[in-house]
């Protein structure tokens, strides 16, 4: 991964409120969601990291190590990070997720029960493999 990739994936911001290890861990994530990152391909060495976007390689590592935990990355010895083959929900897109939580949400407030909920949720998994 060159330099200018790096550049074009991570950008980090020294004045928000979320951890930078996070905001890397993140931006990670949308490099593989917008197929800048694709899956078995090379991150740069925790040093290369961390120099070209000035954070301590400490930032980096954590953030690694955690992407790692997640499935998003996979350590391979003598190679190093690698984006993994198979993704978790971790990975789902975060435009998925919201609407995920607003459909709880809703379900929620109009005080339906859990196992309603199931029940509406296999309903439309039941109706949409009846249409393929």
């Amino acid at each position: 991964m060159s330099i200018d990739l790096i550049h074009a994936i991570y950008t980090i911001n020294t004045q928000a409120s979320s951890a930078l290890y996070r905001q890397v861990m993140e931006q990670t994530k949308q490099g593989i969601r917008a197929g800048l990152l694709q899956p078995g391909q090379q991150l740069p060495s925790v040093r290369v990291m961390a120099s070209s976007l000035q954070v301590n390689p400490m930032t980096i590592s954590k953030a690694f190590s955690q992407l790692e935990q997640q499935g998003v990355l996979e350590r391979r010895k003598g190679i190093g990070m690698l984006v993994a083959e198979q993704h978790n929900i971790s990975n789902y897109s975060d435009a998925l997720l919201t609407q995920r939580d607003q459909f709880l949400t809703l379900a929620k407030q109009q005080k339906l029960s859990d196992d309603a909920i199931i029940t509406i949720v296999q309903d439309a998994l039941s109706a949409l493999s009846n249409r393929t």
